[in-house]
């Protein structure tokens, strides 16, 4: 096979991992077929074609090369390009993180409208901004939804009948969740044509929103992978569910929409809740951060030592912040960070006969600035820096690495297989 070398963005989540072939097809180096205990070599990705080597931590010896315990080491350009052009280059493969999928339920109502605290624009300018930014920075592998509400450009009527979501809602504006895949895909185009196309008018039906976008978005894709709702408002919801009791001017009951969301965190679906400036007591209303505090306590995403009763609510409170436009899309990055698992990959399976050897992976990043490193495999088992596999055969960005990687959003990854770093480029 000739050379392959692989480049995939970390902003958020690398799209490929590290795993190579041995010489011999079956990684004892023996050239007989077999795996070191005698058993036949079968292609299989499981942990026993992993050479892990004898302390079980991710790492193996060869003739030339003893166990390393990670690390990186500075590269010229030179030296990466002759790692990417190397003979011994072998079979490469993508690798898949550990995905997750996301429905966001956004606030448009005529609040949004209102000017953002500090800020030239208005609320929904600059949450259409960092919400155009976060989605660009989420890596292919996620799958992304989105409903705006109340997002209807006509009046409603002020009465207590029951009537259908969509009296209320756009809901033929949903944005039905799927992949996002890579830049310019369909879907990334859809999501920010739906946010450059929101009318930013009307009341505020945030549990008519909630759960038509959960019980028809998030819950509709079929998918293992881990799902979360984002609901993003300015805080009092001015109609009940059912499009009920709208005047614009009420407050309707917040506690039916708290117990919706602790319904979907029992189903495993945890909220994140995103407080908008205006929640604070905006426009004679009562303070809504305690119910959206409440909803995030209920909803599995907390903060640490918090209190409905602030001044650290549960939610990410954004009403306190001097800078709205850097808090919300901080918020947004520290949600995406929690959500998509950037340093932990499954490992995909290797063709038939070949096994995983750590030492013939070569893994390097470039900055953004476009100076580069090798990132060496960890054998000791404290994974400082460098990378190893875990004990389920996935491979992991030992936490500093995983830490300076995602501190660089222009970053990328390039792996090169089937070659020891000492035949292509000697260790300093």
């Amino acid at each position: 096979m000739k050379n392959q070398t692989i480049i995939a963005p970390l902003v958020l989540a690398l799209a490929f991992i590290p795993f190579a072939c041995s010489g011999d097809g079956d990684g004892d180096g023996d050239g007989d077929g077999t795996n070191q205990d005698g058993s036949q070599a079968n292609g299989s990705s499981s942990n026993s074609d992993i050479d892990t080597g004898s302390n079980g931590q991710g790492g193996s010896t060869t003739a030339n090369q003893g166990p390393r315990n990670g690390g990186t080491v500075e590269l010229t350009t030179k030296e990466a390009d002759d790692i990417a052009k190397a003979a011994c280059s072998g079979w490469a493969g993508e690798g898949e993180s550990i995905p997750a999928v996301l429905e966001f339920v956004v606030d448009v109502s005529g609040s949004m409208g209102d000017p953002a605290p500090g800020q030239a624009g208005t609320k929904w300018e600059v949450t259409h901004e960092a919400l155009v930014e976060a989605l660009d920075d989420l890596p292919a592998s996620v799958a992304v939804g989105m409903l705006l509400y109340p997002n209807i450009n006509r009046s409603l009527d002020a009465n207590l009948s029951i009537k259908p979501v969509d009296y209320c809602v756009k809901t033929d504006s949903i944005v039905d969740v799927d992949l996002l895949n890579p830049s310019g895909s369909p879907q990334r185009s859809a999501l920010k044509d739906t946010l450059n196309q929101a009318i930013v008018k009307g009341y505020t039906p945030t549990h008519d929103a909630y759960e038509y976008a959960l019980e028809n978005g998030l819950k509709k894709y079929q998918s293992a992978a881990r799902k979360f709702m984002v609901l993003i408002t300015d805080g009092a919801p001015t109609a009940a569910k059912g499009c009920s009791a709208i005047d614009g001017r009420t407050q309707m009951p917040t506690d039916p929409i708290v117990r919706s969301v602790a319904a979907a965190e029992k189903e495993g679906i945890t909220t994140f809740i995103i407080g908008s400036p205006g929640s604070e007591e905006a426009r004679n209303r009562d303070d809504m951060r305690p119910w959206l505090s409440k909803a995030a306590q209920v909803g599995g995403s907390a903060s640490d030592g918090c209190s409905d009763n602030g001044p650290n609510y549960c939610h990410m409170d954004m009403s306190q912040e001097p800078d709205f436009a850097a808090a919300l899309k901080k918020g947004l990055a520290d949600i995406a960070g929690q959500v998509v698992d950037s340093c932990t990959f499954n490992v995909p399976e290797p063709p038939m006969g070949e096994t995983i050897d750590p030492l013939k992976t070569n893994v390097i990043i470039t900055r953004g600035d476009g100076s580069t490193i090798l990132v060496l495999p960890d054998d000791e088992g404290d994974c400082t820096e460098g990378w190893q596999f875990n004990a389920e055969g996935q491979v992991i960005l030992c936490e500093s690495t995983c830490v300076d990687i995602k501190n660089d959003p222009k970053a990328t990854l390039s792996l090169n297989f089937g070659c020891g770093i000492d035949d292509v480029v000697p260790v300093r």
